[in-house]
């Protein structure tokens, strides 16, 4: 471990301090709402916060507009907050209508003034209710007839005001075009996932010292959490899936590692109560048994995703193998990864490691392992592609995936990895540089 550590620390920690900065103060009394909007993108840039620019939002637009008349739709409404930002620079409460053919509209319900400020498109107009929308949802052509909404979220109650207000249109599920176009990330993406995967590596630095400080999970994890807070983290890791909950991740101690869970994950935790039965809880931290740390970081809105396995004192031998084969299962999927390979090919492999270390009772959770060991990560954490069996996706250069193989030992705990990497034609590069080794104590 500390061979992997002190060349680690060799590296230099990268320096970012005019990425991650300080908030500066910000005064709001006694001015106009716009120039407080001004004031308010200066006081961020002081924290080089980089936000996509309209280039960037226009090839998102135009490429989304391509995919439509592809699949013979006239348009897609766009309503989800995430969805929103990505093809407009905004997530105020508004509706985007993109024509596969015309200039897309932005129509604005709250706040027209954050809109202005945020968002990179020509076309804002105001709107008091969806009653208002029929005016607006036209394309080059005339009339739209096949509409594409995201049915992957949208709530039915929702859809039901859609069909009942556009009687003349026909709804198609279009979430697989923003998901897929979602998938592959631009170099500004990657970036901004590069700059949440340091600050992951600046706070699973200072883990230790938070470990020393905590008597159990949730006191790990209020340390935790007031460093992310502190660097820009926004308090939550958004997701797609319905009834998927994410604030920063699961600290896990001992046996709460390998408590059951009813998360989509490998693991959950304790958490505090059956009202929210994941994350930290009160389990206490002892020595000899492992402690996991999944903290996803965030900057700008992107999303890096990172493991890592601490103890304080050493574990038993058992699990230091069976943490070795999970960190070559990660190896093993990272350099075999390159864009054109199938999905489906790393998936089944990488099993094959692990039946062969003897380690397919515990892979991925227990008792109901799930079916997986990566998954895509961008501006949500249940990004595509998932790295599974079956699929027969193949891998493209540009996919950003969190590749996570774990083991659980029940009624003793979790050991495993957990690194964000950038798919690219020679393997994937990653983005992660923290070593994968325990941390013992």
């Amino acid at each position: 471990m500390r061979g992997g550590v002190l060349a680690y620390a060799a590296q230099g920690i990268p320096q970012i301090d005019a990425e991650i900065a300080e908030n500066s103060r910000f005064r709001m009394e006694s001015i106009s709402q716009r120039r407080k909007l001004t004031l308010y993108r200066k006081a961020n840039s002081h924290m080089n916060t980089k936000l996509p620019g309209r280039e960037e939002i226009l090839d998102r637009i135009e490429r989304l507009k391509t995919a439509l008349a592809r699949e013979h739709l006239d348009g897609a409404l766009i309503v989800q907050k995430v969805d929103l930002y990505y093809f407009s620079g905004t997530d105020q409460d508004a509706h985007l209508w993109v024509p596969a053919s015309g200039e897309p509209v932005l129509l604005l319900r709250k706040s027209l003034e954050r809109a202005h400020a945020d968002a990179l498109l020509d076309n804002i107009i105001p709107i008091v209710s969806l009653r208002d929308l029929p005016d607006h949802l036209n394309t080059a052509s005339g009339r739209p007839r096949r509409v594409g909404l995201e049915l992957d979220v949208l709530p039915a109650a929702l859809y039901l005001q859609y069909t009942s207000l556009l009687r003349d249109m026909e709804f198609v599920d279009a979430s697989h075009i923003v998901r897929k176009l979602r998938m592959i990330k631009s170099e500004y993406e990657i970036s901004r996932m590069r700059k949440a995967a340091v600050l992951a590596d600046r706070l699973f630095e200072k883990i230790p010292g938070f470990i020393r400080e905590s008597a159990n999970e949730t006191e790990l994890a209020i340390r935790a959490e007031e460093f992310y807070r502190r660097n820009g983290h926004p308090g939550i890791s958004r997701t797609r899936a319905f009834n998927m909950e994410s604030i920063y991740g699961h600290i896990m101690a001992g046996p709460g590692g390998a408590e059951p869970s009813g998360t989509v994950g490998p693991t959950g935790g304790v958490g505090l109560g059956p009202w929210f039965s994941q994350g930290a809880g009160w389990t206490p931290i002892r020595p000899g048994e492992p402690i996991m740390v999944d903290y996803t970081a965030c900057a700008d809105g992107y999303l890096a995703d990172q493991a890592r396995v601490y103890s304080v004192g050493p574990l038993p031998e058992h699990m230091n193998r069976a943490h070795a084969v999970m960190v070559e299962v990660q190896d093993f999927v990272a350099d075999a990864g390159r864009a054109g390979v199938p999905v489906r090919c790393l998936y089944e492999k990488a099993l094959g490691i692990v039946k062969g270390a003897g380690l397919l009772d515990g892979f991925m959770g227990s008792p109901q392992p799930v079916p997986f060991l990566g998954h895509g990560v961008g501006l949500e954490l249940d990004e595509w592609p998932v790295i599974m069996g079956q699929t027969e996706l193949v891998l493209e250069e540009g996919m950003t995936v969190a590749i996570e193989p774990k083991v659980i030992f029940p009624g003793k705990g979790v050991v495993g990895v957990e690194n964000t990497f950038a798919v690219g034609p020679h393997g994937m590069k990653r983005l992660n540089a923290f070593p994968d080794d325990l941390v013992v104590l």
